[in-house]
């Protein structure tokens, strides 16, 4: 498996970690504000987005635009988009965004079922969260 990929199973992991910490802290639903995991997840993810463009930019010998990079700090998904298009037919572009970021959603979904199931076992909220 290439560092690319291996980077995007990083996100997949860090996103699913970063739900899991959510479903733990706030099992009846997030805060209605900015948490300190939030910020931790909007860096990280446009992070990871970043390295994966990096790698398969080198990976291929492309280069990545300006506007690529502008873009994938400002809204990671559009940046990841404008990349693709710009160095791959728009045929492969769609579907390597589509996969992107469908498996993006299917570990998202994934892990809030998972989530959800750890609160109906009583497992999440963790006992030593718990204020009694």
């Amino acid at each position: 498996m290439t560092k690319r990929n291996w980077i995007y199973v990083g996100l997949l992991l860090f996103l699913s970690f970063g739900l899991l910490i959510d479903a733990a802290l706030w099992p009846a639903g997030a805060p209605s504000s900015l948490t300190a995991n939030d910020l931790v997840q909007m860096f990280g993810i446009i992070t990871l987005f970043a390295w994966w463009q990096i790698e398969d930019a080198a990976k291929h010998d492309f280069r990545r635009s300006s506007s690529a990079k502008i873009a994938t700090i400002l809204i990671a998904p559009l940046g990841l988009a404008i990349y693709l298009y710009q160095t791959r037919r728009w045929t492969r572009a769609t579907l390597g965004l589509i996969a992107f970021i469908g498996g993006m959603i299917g570990a998202g979904v994934l892990t809030m079922l998972l989530s959800d199931w750890l609160i109906l076992q009583g497992i999440f909220p963790p006992s030593f969260l718990s204020r009694s």
